[in-house]
């Protein structure tokens, strides 16, 4: 449906009416974070649910599928030609296909080949002598190569500073506006894709006699370190459990450190030499990691600056931050985003995200409020206990879903109690020149 409006129009709708059903969103902070994701227990488990089996069902991302389908193709035909172009015995007949060592019989009793005979070569471990080995091979090596786009996918969309810069080209027309969305797609597809790798590759050892590949062979080290990283990486932010047990800070340092290690021990799950036919890992794992950790050094020490007169007042449900931010800052993102902050005199290594909107009189303000929820934003709230002036750090800003907002020339906001802060910048932003409709759900709107 198509609306026009010949006058700019702002409507508020609001709501103060508790239900058992009440879900809160705030996307005042990034969705990686405890304090701005509320939920009744049953509700939460239900909406999870629906996510984790409806996002391999949805027609998103088509771009990312097809590039797995294209990668799966691609190690198909690379494995299941004859060698040396592929790694079929030349001897085998059609239907009665293997992959075996052409040069070396222990070899191939041990599970293993060496190509082109070269005994200081690498042992790759994809010897298949049946019709069911090739399958489970097969399984195996697809899991592999359909997992390359999801890796890069899941660096690259955490690298904040390239995000930023593309959005402000025509790139920007054909990439994802929510970029947290798909490293969750990309992270839950690999979670799955591991397992599936290394069972397949198990149950070909097995049958043939060579388990003992998954402790005596480099790939099957690797392999099986990856693995473990995996788990390490995927359960805390999935398990709602772990979830509450384990405080944000720890959740995030496993899933950063383990994921350094997961991609570390990819990069020697296989060698170049391999190439064409695998040996991608070096590159592809390569490149990622050193690309993520240039683009976190450059927002590091181009994107973070310290506010030393940051105004925090003090309310009853939280905390509202006014930053004079430089030229720079401004500059990088004009109108809403959000950024991460530090408060050394609560914690040194703690960084938050919060959603960033403008002050009212003065545009070249950065205003943030942080909801009295959590464990660190109660900590601050409890450190001051009235109106002061103190230091801040501030990373960003970084670009928001929100943003998506200027696309449409009809917009409905949809927020709940602290949600609505990202919503006031797209309401500053394009209030002359557009119609929004705001929907904002509190449980008590005199704390508001």
């Amino acid at each position: 449906m198509y609306i026009s409006h010949a006058q700019p129009h702002f409507d508020v709708i609001a709501t103060s009416e508790p239900t058992s059903d009440t879900v809160e969103v705030s996307p005042s902070k990034s969705f990686d974070d405890d304090d701005n994701l509320i939920m009744h227990p049953a509700k939460q488990r239900s909406c999870r649910s629906w996510r984790f089996g409806q996002c391999f069902k949805s027609t998103r991302y088509k771009g990312l599928k097809m590039a797995q389908l294209l990668c799966a193709v691609y190690i198909l035909l690379m494995t299941f030609r004859y060698y040396p172009n592929g790694l079929i015995d030349p001897s085998a007949p059609l239907g009665q296909w293997r992959i075996v060592d052409v040069w070396n019989s222990e070899n191939t009793a041990a599970g293993v080949i060496q190509l082109e005979g070269d005994p200081f070569g690498p042992k790759r471990a994809v010897v298949a002598k049946d019709r069911i080995s090739l399958i489970c091979l097969a399984i195996s090596r697809i899991s592999a190569f359909t997992m390359y786009p999801c890796i890069f996918l899941v660096f690259m969309t955490k690298c904040k500073a390239t995000i930023n810069f593309l959005m402000t080209t025509p790139f920007s027309l054909y990439m994802v506006h929510d970029q947290h969305e798909l490293h969750s797609f990309c992270g839950k597809f690999l979670a799955i894709d591991v397992w599936v790798h290394t069972l397949f590759h198990c149950l070909r050892w097995g049958l043939q006699g060579n388990i003992d590949l998954l402790w005596t062979n480099i790939a099957g080290i690797t392999g099986l370190v990856a693995l473990l990283a995996c788990v390490m990486v995927c359960l805390p932010m999935m398990v709602q459990k772990l979830m509450r047990l384990m405080s944000y800070e720890v959740r995030k340092f496993l899933h950063i450190t383990f994921f350094y290690i997961f991609a570390v021990a990819l990069c020697f799950h296989n060698k170049t030499s391999a190439w064409p036919n695998g040996g991608y890992n070096q590159v592809i794992l390569g490149f990622c990691i050193v690309y993520y950790t240039l683009d976190a050094a450059y927002v590091m020490f181009f994107m973070t600056e310290m506010i030393e007169t940051t105004i925090f007042n003090v309310l009853p449900s939280g905390v509202q931050m006014t930053l004079a931010v430089s030229d720079h800052f401004q500059k990088a993102y004009a109108q809403g985003g959000y950024g991460y902050v530090c408060l050394p005199w609560v914690s040194k290594n703690q960084w938050h995200a919060f959603s960033l909107f403008e002050h009212p009189s003065n545009p070249n303000l950065r205003q943030v409020f942080m909801l009295n929820v959590g464990n660190w934003t109660k900590e601050v709230h409890a450190q001051l206990q009235r109106n002061t002036v103190r230091p801040a750090w501030i990373q960003g800003p970084f670009v928001s879903p929100y943003n998506n907002a200027l696309t449409f020339d009809n917009t409905i906001c949809v927020a709940t109690g602290i949600g609505i802060t990202p919503a006031l910048s797209v309401i500053r932003a394009h209030r002359d020149s557009r119609r929004i409709n705001l929907i904002w759900a509190c449980r008590d709107v005199a704390s508001k």
